[in-house]
């Protein structure tokens, strides 16, 4: 899958054969024999060579198809000429604000500046700046005007896309294309569409060239021929006048203005966009049009395979000066073995940003990926996890094979077009753990419960071999009402599955500690929930490390939620808890285990 690559570039080769970085200096790009630079990225993380961080991803994909690719991390935008440090690309600018949404990587839930950032060197917040997008591509309109062709992607493009609640201003912010000066938007995962768009946009350069000697300028023709180049990529996502004749295809979203003005509209209207997804999208907003084409299809074995095959040191950059990362140490060793989450829930904007379908990596594709890990000189035996999204959805398949409008394959009931095959899963887990180097294999990202409880062979395995002493799971919720918003399975999995865990230990002297995930203050949960919930921790002795509450991300049901009052599926009146007192008590009757949290529980009692 992986193509040829153009004028002899070496694919990372270093010094001694060793995998460089991609370039963050002139100095590195002139070590290459570099002038120039056909993509760069803009990124409002750390520069780090793993597959969890969006530019490494995306950036050595493009460099293991030839292109010259270099990485602008964290730009000051107040330090002149800090934009402009690796020059004008070739081809284009390609700009994400991070693994998250900078507004959820700067603030809690309720409000308030974050102490932290931990995909910044050292740990230390501040960096990344608020709506770092429309940041980032403004600086670079104001650098380079039209010479520049700016693509905006990553989590926080996707989620945007369209007229959206903003939590942090209170208020229906216009579609993130409207704002950000960027020339184009890409939806989902960014490694079709950024590719496709990089091999047009250079095919469009040398055809131009042979045309008339001349090299590519917008301020040619009024019509920047780089844009028509690509309107029609999956997953690109364009303006145009309204005035323009409407696409033949697709679905057409209430207006901007209208969605803002009426709290039914807006939840009819996200509705719409959610069960509407696999499809074209457009909507208006001040005379223009947003267009959102289909998304790219998800990735096929082979590609996604491709991919994890990328020579990643796993190391951070040393522009940062030996700043260790916190996200990194999170996942240094860690494997992806798949993406996308077909569960649908209702606060989540994975299914979103990565796609319905779960995509999964061939067996032989995860092994030598734990094989690279176990060579690695910092290695020292453990490898954290091999997950996802949701663990036990590795291998999920659809029998149907077609997109449909169904929101989840597992709410509320499951769909009998999920395969499921957690066996296939947990021989994967058994053959990496073989691998030479490797003393222990855990699994630690979230595992469904209700899936887990259809294979009590999984069940075991997970117990008796691949848990840390620790198991996530994710009830979010207790209450019946709450969990149906939610889109979580109506309550009793906790209580069945920690039954079929414990009966699946080995019988030693320290059980395995299952830890639930759970959260306060989601649209219908009211404190009178939360009591209930307290109640039935303490009665277990379930003492809660994780707790969050709700915080309204764009993108989600769960917002639509809060911004409306309304359920966006029936338009039936939903409460919502917004006092900010009111949702940390939630979060402290979750804690009732903590003495801190002590005088906020009797306050909550006497409500």
């Amino acid at each position: 899958m992986v193509g040829v690559r153009r004028r002899g570039d070496s694919h990372a080769a270093g010094v001694a054969g060793g995998v460089r970085h991609l370039p963050a200096t002139r100095e590195e790009m002139h070590a290459r024999g570099w002038d120039r630079l056909d993509v760069i990225l803009v990124t409002g993380d750390a520069h780090v060579d793993h597959p969890s961080f969006p530019a490494a991803l995306l950036g050595r994909w493009l460099e293991a198809h030839g292109f010259r690719v270099g990485v602008l991390a964290r730009p000051d935008p107040a330090l002149p000429g800090a934009i402009e440090r690796l020059g004008l690309p070739r081809l284009f600018f390609g700009v994400t604000a991070g693994a998250l949404d900078s507004m959820v990587a700067n603030y809690t839930a309720q409000r308030r500046r974050r102490a932290d950032d931990p995909y910044a060197p050292g740990g230390v917040a501040g960096g990344r700046p608020d709506r770092a997008i429309t940041v980032y591509c403004n600086r670079l309109r104001r650098a380079y005007g039209r010479h520049a062709f700016v693509v905006a992607g990553g989590l926080e493009a996707s989620l945007r896309r369209f007229a959206h609640y903003d939590y942090w201003s209170d208020s229906v912010r216009r579609p993130l294309l409207m704002d950000c000066g960027a020339d184009v938007l890409v939806h989902g995962m960014g490694e079709g569409p950024l590719l496709e768009i990089a091999r047009r946009l250079e095919a469009l350069e040398a055809a131009v060239d042979e045309a008339r000697g001349a090299v590519l300028d917008p301020r040619a023709r009024r019509d920047d021929p780089r844009l028509e180049a690509i309107r029609d990529v999956p997953g690109v996502v364009f303006r145009s006048p309204a005035s323009e004749p409407r696409p033949r295809e697709g679905v057409a979203l209430p207006s901007m203005e209208e969605v803002a003005a009426d709290a039914e509209t807006h939840a009819r209207t996200f509705h719409l966009y959610e069960t509407s997804r696999d499809e074209r999208q457009w909507q208006e907003c001040a005379g223009m049009r947003v267009v959102a084409n289909p998304p790219w299809p998800p990735l096929g074995v082979e590609e996604l395979d491709a991919v994890y095959a990328l020579p990643f040191t796993r190391e951070v950059h040393p522009v940062h000066g030996g700043e260790r990362v916190p996200a990194l140490e999170q996942v240094r060793f860690s494997v992806t073995a798949h993406r996308g989450c077909c569960g649908g829930c209702a606060f989540c904007a994975i299914g979103s940003h990565q796609g319905r379908t779960v995509q999964s990596r061939s067996e032989a594709s995860v092994l030598e990926e734990v094989e690279r890990i176990a060579a690695h000189p910092q290695f020292r035996g453990t490898v954290p996890d091999v997950g996802g999204p949701t663990a036990n959805l590795y291998g999920a398949t659809c029998g149907r094979g077609t997109p449909c409008r169904r929101v989840s394959c597992l709410w509320p009931r499951r769909c009998p077009d999920l395969r499921l095959d957690q066996g296939r899963y947990v021989s994967l887990l058994r053959k990496a753990a073989r691998t030479r180097g490797v003393r222990h294999l855990f699994v630690t990202t979230g595992v469904r419960m209700d899936v887990a409880l259809e294979s009590r062979a999984f069940v075991r395995a997970l117990t008796r071999e691949f848990m840390s002493g620790r198991l996530k799971v994710a009830p979010e919720h207790l209450a019946p009402h709450v969990l149906a918003l939610m889109r979580k399975p109506a309550g009793g999995e906790l209580d069945a599955f920690l039954g079929v865990q414990r009966r699946a230990g080995d019988g030693g002297a320290h059980p395995p500690l299952v830890l639930p995930y759970l959260m306060a203050a989601h649209p219908g949960s009211r404190l009178s929930d939360m009591v209930d919930v307290a109640l039935f921790l303490k009665r277990r002795g379930i003492r809660v490390e994780q707790v969050q509450i709700f915080t309204p991300t764009p993108g989600t049901a769960a917002t639509a939620m809060y911004a409306t009052g309304l359920d966006p599926a029936t338009r039936q009146p939903v409460f919502v808890e917004r006092d900010p007192r009111r949702r940390e008590m939630q979060k402290s009757l979750l804690l009732w285990h903590l003495p801190e949290r002590a005088a906020d529980i009797r306050e909550a009692l006497r409500i």
